[in-house]
């Protein structure tokens, strides 16, 4: 019984399908590099393992009309947030910005002026990202701009990465504990329910250290009573 839940494990049928996509799929080296890593098993401890976390600023919601105007992540190794790994890259469009856009993300088109592509940007992530499971917060915005770019520029259709979704970890968190309705589980809410500091909001690097450092005391509360898998981190959070 314990082999047929484990086959049917969605991070099992990730990794099954993440097999599948290689020996079918013709993608490019920085791509095919990146899948073509070893995946986790879902019994290797979340303790062990090694993370991206990653935040998007954008014009909007909707990664049809909407554009990305900077990227931040962080990388968490061995149980702490490593800053020196730390990068944030403004978006070299200029167009992009309106005045109400500016108010909310405090990104100017002076700031963008001296920015990168977002090729250069996407291709800086997805090499640090090699190895790693991607983190963030509400990751589904992250994904379908993620997603639209792959299409775009290289109609690639749904690359299946690992991703971590610290939301849906603290909604399932709290649903166990029947806390869940009235929570406030927005990336600052939830912070503050843990008594981490307040921060600014509204810079990519600075809502990925947020969040990274919201996925160490996440991962403390479940491996209050034993070490927590990653196979458990990962069903949690999806």
């Amino acid at each position: 019984m314990k082999q047929l839940l484990d086959y049917f494990h969605p991070l099992q049928r990730l990794n099954r399908q993440r097999k599948n996509y290689l020996s079918t799929t013709r993608v490019p080296k920085v791509f095919y590099e990146l899948l073509n890593q070893p995946t986790p098993e879902i019994t290797d401890l979340a303790k062990d393992s090694e993370y991206i976390v990653l935040d998007l600023e954008t014009t909007g919601l909707d990664s049809e009309d909407d554009r990305i105007l900077s990227i931040g992540w962080v990388e968490v190794s061995q149980g702490k947030v490593d800053l020196s790994t730390a990068h944030h890259l403004y978006i070299d469009e200029v167009s992009q910005i309106n005045p109400e856009t500016a108010v909310i993300n405090h990104i100017t088109p002076q700031m963008l002026s001296d920015g990168v592509s977002l090729h250069d940007a996407m291709m800086t992530f997805f090499n640090a990202a090699r190895g790693k499971l991607i983190v963030a917060h509400a990751c589904i915005v992250e994904e379908n701009f993620i997603n639209r770019y792959l299409h775009t520029s290289f109609h690639i259709q749904n690359l299946p990465l690992i991703w971590i979704d610290t939301l849906c970890l603290e909604k399932s968190m709290l649903k166990a504990i029947n806390q869940h309705e009235d929570a406030d589980v927005t990336l600052s809410g939830t912070r503050e329910r843990y008594h981490l500091p307040e921060y600014n909001g509204h810079n990519a690097l600075a809502d990925a250290i947020s969040t990274a450092e919201l996925l160490l005391v996440q991962k403390k509360r479940l491996t209050a009573r034993k070490e927590v898998t990653i196979g458990h981190l990962y069903r949690l959070s999806h």
